[in-house]
């Protein structure tokens, strides 16, 4: 008999939508629904087959839907989808040494992220109904991509969610503790085993790039990290001020500043509040701003104080532009939306009393692609701003 769970009209109709999440208590128990987790058949109130997924009892997010028809979930299931997966960043990371490979629902693999950086594979695996079909995704990036090391950096407070240990190790070959990799012209290094995420951003890739093409004069880089945007700055600056409140972050920087070649970027520690306001007291002037923060808000419950912070950071970044300036500005808060952004955006400009003109909006690179019906997938806000004379 099939493990089976029923699903309520409420989180029927959300599955309709095309959303793959249905949560536990949208959920009812059947005689055969498992107690740990496994592959689950969904079906309505009038036992009726809505789909199929990885489900667990002890996950809010209780089943990922994996597809709404009768297709075996088997290991060679997970290979296509690996190998589709892998497919399309062919298409659309020409150029680059360093991308997302999989990037969970958006590739129809729940709860897997894999990104790549030079000839090494770094994976967080954050659905315990995956880890039996793990063997079969790995296997499809092996033969592909033919790395020297896999590192499963499962260290994400996500996975005690899931009933999942929390661990950092190599799965295949060996792992260095610091991995360089071409963005454009520049070299960065990833730090897979202590770095944020899987050890670079890589969902910024794209838009380091492009904030490089329109830099000039003298710039700031606020919340700088390992310098994906200070480093692409530098090549048109001449003089680029790196800020972050980590010391190992500033040394990353200084770092891959050598590597690159470049003598004009100044490193500044400490709080990016209190330098941008003392900036604005001194009388600074810049011509080219970024500011890229962590995200402010975990939760919808912190979305209040996080807009009040960015709101904060950019009042302070527009008050030091000149006239013709330019500031790239980003939010990663999912529940910070597009147009909330956009609003603080107005009223940030409004009190610096600048007048502001956007030059382009921007999201995630192509290798985090968005699902349509899911709009968590869509997190990513950056837009890139003019001050103006009119």
């Amino acid at each position: 008999m099939a493990t089976t769970v029923t699903i309520t009209n409420k989180g029927l109709r959300r599955t309709r939508t095309g959303h793959p999440w249905v949560f536990d208590n949208d959920l009812r128990a059947n005689e055969s629904t498992p107690t740990v987790p496994s592959i689950v058949t969904l079906l309505d109130l009038q036992n009726n087959l809505t789909g199929q997924g990885l489900y667990n009892p002890t996950s809010k997010i209780a089943l990922r839907l994996l597809t709404k028809d009768e297709t075996p979930i088997t290991p060679d299931f997970f290979a296509q989808r690996t190998k589709a997966a892998v497919a399309y960043r062919e298409d659309v990371v020409k150029g680059y040494e360093a991308f997302r490979v999989i990037h969970s629902e958006s590739d129809g693999i729940p709860g897997l992220t894999v990104d790549k950086y030079g000839d090494y594979l770094v994976l967080q695996q954050h659905s315990a109904a995956l880890e039996p079909f793990m063997g079969a995704i790995l296997e499809v990036l092996q033969n592909h991509y033919q790395p020297k090391g896999i590192l499963a950096r499962n260290d994400s407070s996500v996975r005690e969610l899931e009933g999942l240990p929390r661990e950092v190790k190599v799965i295949v070959g060996s792992v260095p503790e610091e991995i360089p990799f071409k963005e454009g012209d520049m070299t960065l290094f990833a730090a897979p085993y202590t770095g944020q995420k899987t050890g670079a951003f890589l969902d910024q890739r794209e838009n380091h790039v492009e904030a490089g093409r329109i830099a000039f004069g003298h710039c700031l880089d606020v919340f700088s990290y390992h310098g994906g945007f200070a480093l692409q700055l530098a090549k048109h600056a001449e003089i680029v001020i790196a800020v972050d409140s980590s010391k190992p972050a500033l040394v990353h920087i200084e770092k891959a500043a050598k590597v690159n070649g470049l003598t004009n970027v100044s490193l500044l520690q400490g709080d990016a509040f209190s330098l941008l306001r003392d900036f604005v007291k001194k009388g600074e002037r810049f011509d080219t701003i970024v500011l890229d923060p962590p995200a402010f808000a975990k939760g919808r419950d912190q979305a209040e104080k996080a807009v009040s912070g960015y709101k904060e950071i950019n009042l302070q970044a527009l008050k030091l532009l000149h006239v013709g300036g330019r500031l790239v500005t980003a939010s990663c808060s999912y529940h910070v939306s597009e147009a909330t952004f956009y609003a603080m955006l107005q009223e940030a400009a409004a009190d610096a009393e600048r007048q502001v003109r956007v030059l382009e909006w921007r999201g995630q690179a192509s290798c985090h692609p968005e699902r349509l019906a899911m709009p968590e997938t869509r997190y990513l806000k950056l837009a890139v701003l003019e001050v103006i004379d009119v």
